[in-house]
Parts: C-alpha cells; sequence; structure tokens
C-alpha cells in the first residue's frame, strides 16, 4: 500500500517541478525569496540571480516590481 501511494504522489511532485520561475525562467531549486508584491508576475526568485545571500529583513521586492515601484512615484 505504501508504495502505491508514493507511486501517486511522484507525477505530482514531478509537473510541479516544472513550474518556471525567476528572472532566470527555471524551475525551483536552492534558496528562494518571495516578492512582495502582490501583483508581480513572477513571485519567486533564486537568491543568487537576484543577488542576495540570505533572507531578506522585511519586506522585499523583486528588481522589477521596485523599478515600476519607483515609477509610480515620480
Amino acid at each position: 500500500a505504501a508504495a502505491a501511494a508514493a507511486a501517486t504522489v511522484a507525477p505530482v511532485a514531478v509537473s510541479a517541478d516544472e513550474t518556471r520561475y525567476c528572472v532566470c525562467n527555471e524551475v525551483s531549486y536552492g534558496e528562494m525569496v518571495g516578492c512582495d508584491n502582490e501583483d508581480c508576475s513572477i513571485e519567486w526568485f533564486h537568491y543568487p540571480c537576484v543577488g542576495i545571500t540570505e533572507p531578506p529583513k522585511g519586506k522585499w521586492y523583486c528588481p522589477a516590481c521596485t523599478v515600476s515601484m519607483k515609477r509610480r512615484r515620480t
């Protein structure tokens, strides 16, 4: 029964892993950070791709959202 349960879970995990994230358009791997802009089109980013090495303190916005928010303020 345990083997049958594992077999049912595996295909779901594989298809979920095919989702593309980040500015690099790759699958999820390693440490990732979520953009705090709820309208962000990408949402999740790999630490190295956005130049961070540890979880940000407070809110974090991806490079694209940071630029678009600055444009709206001016």
